[in-house]
């Protein structure tokens, strides 16, 4: 008889309930904030490629002196406006500046890839820029669900098309 009001005893024991509940929840409870905290960072990294290809592009359209002569200097100052390692920005980063007759030509092709080439045109000229970035991702979740571009990275995209101004 007394083993069997032990045996009651253990099974309604309820101390450690909580901790094996959050064994079996916590998994899924950290891999939804990385998620989170990646997709945000992939927001952030967006939200600075355009920056970067705006401001980098701004002195395209204005005809700077400081302005880009080169596919490899465009890709320099979009890396210098993105701020973080320009190493690996550099490594990740692909442009291409194109002129353009009429903005339908130009809205053509802006879908397509950057292929590296640049022209900037001159006063007057319509100019796609295009730039894609790889961004890395640490989540397996997010990894698989942008599965683009390989297993571990997506590409950030951005595009802008502009009319030069008549500068000298």
């Amino acid at each position: 008889m007394p083993q069997v009001r032990q045996k009651l005893r253990f099974s309604r024991d309820e101390g450690g309930a909580t901790a094996i509940e959050f064994a079996l929840v916590a998994p899924l409870l950290f891999f939804s904030l990385f998620s989170l905290i990646e997709i945000g960072m992939l927001g952030m990294m967006s939200s600075a490629l355009d920056n970067a290809v705006v401001e980098s592009a701004r002195r395209i359209r204005t005809g700077r002196d400081d302005g880009p002569t080169s596919a490899a200097s465009f890709k320099n100052q979009i890396c210098d406006n993105m701020g973080g390692a320009v190493g690996s920005c550099l490594s990740r980063l692909t442009v291409s500046v194109q002129r353009f007759p009429k903005f339908y030509d130009a809205n053509q092709v802006a879908a397509a890839q950057p292929a590296g080439e640049f022209n900037k045109g001159g006063p007057g000229d319509i100019v796609l820029v295009k730039a894609n970035y790889r961004w890395p991702l640490m989540t397996p979740f997010l990894a698989t669900a942008f599965n683009r571009d390989g297993p571990m990275q997506v590409t950030i995209a951005s595009r802008t098309a502009f009319k030069n101004e008549p500068y000298q």
